[in-house]
């Protein structure tokens, strides 16, 4: 098979796996257990707050006033009357952030006794959620907010430092709830999926029910299913890919050189969120500063093909997912008077593998689960 019939089969099928990853499943189960006649309220917070949104209401039926919905700009249009939708910046906070963070947490203050809130979070939300503590201000929070993103820290470390200014962070939001309890339902875009770091853990407290419902390696799992449909053989790696990069692209090296020649030849899929360090002022994100730099090891197997790709279509710039590289990925930007190195170092991934015509642009689809690696060693 050739690497670009290979590649349409697995941008075909990545795009089928979001679809359905979307329909939450399980969110959906859950919600359809809950106890009739309880009065429920719903806020969903974070970049797939609308899709989140629009399911829950196929379930629950929030008490008039009672469906609030807080996501990026340009994210989410409800069509139904009952939802209140706020939107704010990403992935560095803004105005709205502060200003629609306060009418939330007025709304939490002001809940009836005997109202159940239903929230439902995804990737994005620590910093479309904020409120910063006395004598903090906005500027203060922008400021900490690009110093975090350029130093290329984990979203653990990134909202441990978050939390120490805010009034929602680490358990605050929930402090300021006075009705009769929480349920949390999650996609977690966190090594381990541990509730005080989604989102920065707004409502994480010992009495709130927390469900984690979608993560990277359940989203891997449809995107395995939708491969082996087509008949190829995939393996699903299990652990989530954190730490630094220079570990990443060791472990992906080694990946295509156990495999290049298995005479399986399977698809080798693997995940998570490596974050990178600014160095330049280049164009490019992570995945497609994982792509250029795996490019020199693709150029030893003539068959390989490898794939980065950022699940919420959105690789650092709106429109570009990702990258995917080849055997004659070095060549090309040869051919071109690039130079893989100088890229790297000037952060600018992207503007080298667009020059060739190697970056991904689906659209953004605001499913922040991460990113995904697939490893194709021989076709």
């Amino acid at each position: 098979m050739k690497n670009q019939e290979r590649l349409n089969l697995i941008t075909d099928s990545l795009s089928a796996a979001l679809q359905s990853f979307c329909q939450f499943e399980s969110l959906q189960k859950h919600l359809g257990k809950l106890p009739r006649g309880q009065a429920r309220a719903l806020l969903a917070i974070g970049k797939d707050a609308g899709r989140m949104m629009d399911v829950a209401l196929k379930i629950v039926s929030p008490t008039a006033g009672m469906a609030l919905c807080l996501t990026k700009y340009g994210y989410y249009q409800p069509q139904d009357e009952r939802v209140t939708c706020f939107e704010a910046g990403h992935p560095v906070p803004d105005e709205n952030t502060i200003k629609h963070s306060r009418t939330i947490i007025e709304w939490l203050q002001a809940m009836p006794r005997d109202m159940e809130l239903i929230v439902l979070l995804s990737g994005g939300g620590s910093a479309l959620f904020e409120a910063p503590k006395a004598p903090h201000t906005l500027a203060d929070v922008i400021r900490l907010n690009k110093e975090l993103l350029a130093k290329g820290l984990d979203i653990k470390e990134m909202n441990k430092v978050r939390a120490t200014f805010s009034e929602v962070k680490a358990g605050a939001a929930a402090k300021h709830f006075k009705g009769k309890n929480i349920r949390v339902y999650a996609l977690s875009d966190v090594e381990n999926d541990d509730p005080r770091v989604i989102s920065s853990g707004p409502f994480t407290r010992a009495d709130v029910e927390f469900h984690v419902i979608g993560n990277n390696f359940s989203f891997r799992q449809l995107l395995k299913t939708a491969l082996e449909e087509l008949g190829l053989d995939v393996v699903n790696m299990q652990a989530f890919e954190s730490g630094d990069a220079a570990t990443l692209i060791s472990k992906i090296r080694q990946l295509f050189a156990d495999n290049a020649h298995n005479p399986n030849c399977p698809i080798i899929l693997s995940g998570g969120e490596v974050p990178i360090q600014v160095t330049g002022n280049g164009k490019g994100g992570r995945c497609t500063h994982l792509a250029l730099s795996m490019a020199p090891v693709l150029a030893q197997y003539k068959d390989a093909l490898f794939v980065a790709y950022a699940t919420d279509g959105s690789d650092n710039l709106s429109d570009v997912a990702g990258a995917w590289v080849d055997a004659a990925t070095v060549n090309k930007l040869n051919a071109k008077g690039l130079d893989i190195d100088a890229a790297l170092r000037n952060s600018d991934s992207y503007t080298a593998l667009n020059a060739i015509g190697q970056a991904l642009k689906t659209g953004e689809f605001h499913a922040n689960i991460n990113d995904v690696y697939i490893i194709s060693p021989c076709s």
